[in-house]
């Protein structure tokens, strides 16, 4: 029976060629779509989840008071690790880690720029590292390190294991180990090396002490729970431990430890006043809703055609009732119908998915790959199929199933109008949630450039950073080196400082002025740099004036923005005096407007700029207009090289680095056009569709029409008209919808555009548009018709 119905499906297949295209070209792209974000959605839940003790791992997180704001940070004190070893039986093990950070490793004559992590023996027992070659406990000596499998291949010697690095520079290091490398969809992707912890401290002479300073906030703390233990006791016994061993600094901020499990980490990122806001799950929830909508327009499509052409098969049931069928064998005839053309869709999607696959991941910057072998991926491919034949196949088999063979056979039974008005239902469905994804790409795009366009303070083209990644180079005489930059003819100014003017800063709550409230601890980033740092970067002045090497007194010297500026003083603030948390007053000497220098999104933090030559992290060049950029950048590498030979040359302009910080959102953006366009592409495909059929069912009515003298343009208009209602009434739903949930979006962002009502004009007309070309075609192709020919067709 089941293969008897198989072949009457094959063969409607076949008979009505054009409607079975529409069908299966819709839903193969409804389930390729659906099978990419199910792809994407399941790597994202299943971050960090290879590490074998993922239930029971967390972080050390504190939430710290700065006046009425509540920050909540995962910096902690390296001490802490003993003190929760030794005090707290919760824990099974604890480990310190620095934060990822780049660093030179040079062999010979190559020379490698990798992401590494310092870390103590615990992190890889921990974090269950599976070593190729060595031990786990390998880096307990000094001068040794463990590499990832990649960058074993990229040594030179062949064995890796004995092998001689030369880091940063400063000492030789020994290989002692090759361990697998991370996952890709872990918190540690892009480590490549792993170094002692006890090396950390011997790097930089001058910070003596540091992993036993309390007070340095540098460092990551991770635990491991014992079998029975939760994160929520664990964190409640340690929530006063930093109050009670910080100095009175740290005390001020009344800090409050939580332990936060790795289940949260990438997922539940952000806070906002000490409590959780999400974070990256609201994008997951976003695209697999948009991907579920994409699935259920392809369904749609499939359900209107089945009972618009329900009349086509009506005879047929009703002989097949007559002859003795049973309701439920009709509904199983039907359903088997269904699944035989979801399981060609299923086929071609599965065609166009590893082809989509290379696209897909540059879009969504991941490494997705298809888990051909898994059985898991197999089993979820065949539910997939299954429940989607039910979706698709459901209604059309109860409705047909259900026609009564004494009308069908009598001639009185239309089932094609008795299914319009869920037909109808369907349809504004499918443009509404259309209209509501191009109204949402609209706005996403408009707020990136509201952002993008957002006065940033400081100049961003011909500008670029090199990091000073060397000690010979930091401790190279900065004069000399200006002078022989300067010297080229290729560059119109330098300056050094602790961070490009894109990057972070460190702040700081400990600064005083005359006037400020004592109990108030307001966040101020603290920026270090030479002279020509506010020169070379283009710094917009307000009051007062840039630092000078004629005024020796500004050395003592500070410019504040305008955000520091009204904190200090509502009044005139040049002038006023500043005292750092080391005891040392500095003056302010002038004002620039508040920059840029986080994500453009939010709000910006006070910021203040003063003179330290020591310590600098990055060179910062400004070439002169019109300059040929390559010839210049070989300049300035040559300069590098004569002061040390070693020094890496990885350098960054500012308009691309800037760029870097729009990435997420445009990502967003990139997401919603291509689901938006398949949306509009799979409803079109549907009303294609059953515009088609309905000008083949009014045939001779259009013919008689004709006779009768009625134009072309009367009949476009009679055959278009039912569809055009039908989008107008999505644009009404539609409108209201979209503006909502653009609104709900926006409030992510502190700076951010007010909905324009032309958003929904715009996407209102091209709805319509959409809708008229869809239709247009068979409307016209009807009304140009041969009358004589359309009275004789039966």
């Amino acid at each position: 029976m089941l293969r008897n119905y198989f072949l009457i499906g094959w063969r409607n297949l076949v008979r009505t060629k054009g409607f079975s295209i529409i069908n299966i070209s819709g839903l193969a792209t409804g389930m390729a779509v659906t099978i990419l974000i199910g792809l994407w959605v399941y790597d994202e839940v299943s971050f960090n989840k290879s590490f074998q003790n993922y239930d029971h791992l967390g972080q050390v997180y504190h939430n710290i008071a700065f006046g009425d704001e509540i920050i909540t940070i995962n910096d902690v004190p390296a001490p802490i690790g003993e003190a929760l070893k030794s005090k707290y039986p919760d824990f099974e093990n604890v480990s310190i880690a620095s934060w990822p950070s780049n660093h030179f490793l040079t062999q010979d004559d190559k020379k490698l720029s990798e992401t590494g992590l310092f870390v103590d023996t615990a992190f890889l027992d921990m974090f269950s590292i599976r070593m190729l070659q060595g031990k786990r406990n390998a880096i307990k000596d000094l001068h040794t390190l463990i590499v990832s499998r990649t960058l074993a291949a990229s040594l030179s010697h062949g064995e890796p294991v004995g092998q001689m690095i030369k880091f940063d520079n400063h000492d030789q290091l020994m290989v002692v180990g090759v361990y697998d490398d991370f996952p890709q969809n872990s918190e540690f992707a892009d480590v490549k090396f792993l170094v002692p912890l006890a090396y950390f401290n011997s790097i930089d002479k001058s910070i003596p002490k540091e992993l036993d300073n309390w007070d340095d906030y540098g460092f990551q703390c991770f635990v491991q729970l014992k079998n029975g233990a939760s994160f929520r006791s664990a964190g409640s016994k340690m929530k006063k431990l930093l109050d009670a061993t910080g100095s009175n600094d740290v005390k001020a901020v009344k800090p409050e430890g939580f332990i936060y499990p790795m289940a949260k980490w990438h997922l539940y990122s952000e806070f906002k006043d000490g409590h959780n806001t999400g974070g990256h799950i609201k994008f997951i929830w976003m695209i697999s809703t948009i991907g579920i909508f994409v699935l259920f327009l392809a369904v749609i499509n499939f359900v209107n055609l089945s009972t618009a052409r329900s009349q086509n098969r009506s005879k047929e049931i009703g002989l097949r009732k007559v002859m003795g069928s049973e309701y439920k064998q009709l509904v199983l005839q039907f359903l088997t119908e269904s699944f035989l053309i979801v399981f060609i869709a299923m086929i071609i999607s599965l065609l166009i998915v590893p082809l989509s696959l290379p696209w897909f991941n540059q879009l969504v910057d991941k490494k997705i790959e298809i888990p051909w072998s898994s059985p898991e991926f197999i089993l979820w491919i065949g539910l997939f199929l299954c429940v989607t034949s039910l979706l698709a196949g459901s209604y059309p088999a109860l409705y047909m199933s259900s026609f009564n063979p004494v009308k069908v056979l009598k001639g009185s039974f239309n089932g094609a109008k008795s299914a319009t008005w869920p037909r109808s239902v369907m349809v504004v469905f499918q443009f509404t949630v259309s209209i509501v994804l191009i109204a949402e790409t609209i706005v996403v795009f408009q707020q990136i450039q509201h952002a993008k366009d957002r006065p940033v303070g400081f100049d961003r083209e011909g500008i670029f950073h090199v990091e000073i990644r060397t000690d010979q180079l930091a401790k190279s005489n900065y004069n000399s080196l200006r002078y022989e930059l300067l010297k080229t003819g290729l560059v119109e100014n330098m300056a050094i400082s602790n961070n490009p003017i894109t990057g972070s800063a460190f702040v700081d709550a400990s600064m005083s002025w005359e006037g400020k409230d004592p109990t108030a601890r307001a966040l101020i980033a603290m920026n270090t740099c030479s002279h020509d740092f506010p020169k070379t970067n283009g710094f917009e002045f307000i009051a007062g004036r840039d630092f000078s090497r004629e005024h020796s007194t500004d050395s003592a010297g500070v410019i504040v923005n305008e955000l520091a500026a009204n904190l200090i003083s509502k009044d005139e603030v040049l002038g006023k005096k500043i005292k750092f948390a080391d005891g040392v007053e500095r003056v302010i000497i002038g004002v620039i407007k508040d920059q840029v220098r986080s994500t453009a999104f939010l709000k910006q933090h006070p910021q203040v700029y003063f003179i330290n030559y020591v310590n600098a992290g990055y060179l910062t060049v400004r070439l002169p207009p019109n300059t040929n950029v390559k010839a210049a950048l070989s300049a300035v590498e040559g300069v590098i090289r004569k002061l040390d030979e070693n020094a890496p040359f990885d350098y960054k302009f500012l308009d691309e680095d800037f760029a870097q910080k729009f990435k997420d959102e445009e990502r967003i953006g990139n997401l919603a056009s291509v689901f938006s366009f398949l949306t509009v592409v799979i409803s079109s495909i549907g009303i294609f569709g059953l515009a088609a059929f309905a000008a083949s069912q009014r045939t001779k009515e259009i013919g008689i029409r004709k006779v009768l003298g009625a134009s072309a343009f009367s009949l476009w208009v009679m055959l278009s008209s039912d569809f055009i209602k039908l989008v107008i009434a999505s644009i009404l739903i539609g409108t209201p919808l979209a503006y909502y949930f653009a609104n709900q979006w926006l409030q992510q962002y502190d700076y951010r555009i007010e909905v324009s009502w032309i958003i929904f004009v715009v996407t209102g007309l091209s709805a319509l548009g959409i809708t008229l070309v869809a239709v247009s075609y068979q409307a016209l192709k009807a009304a140009l018709m041969n009358p004589v020919t359309s009275i004789r067709m039966e």
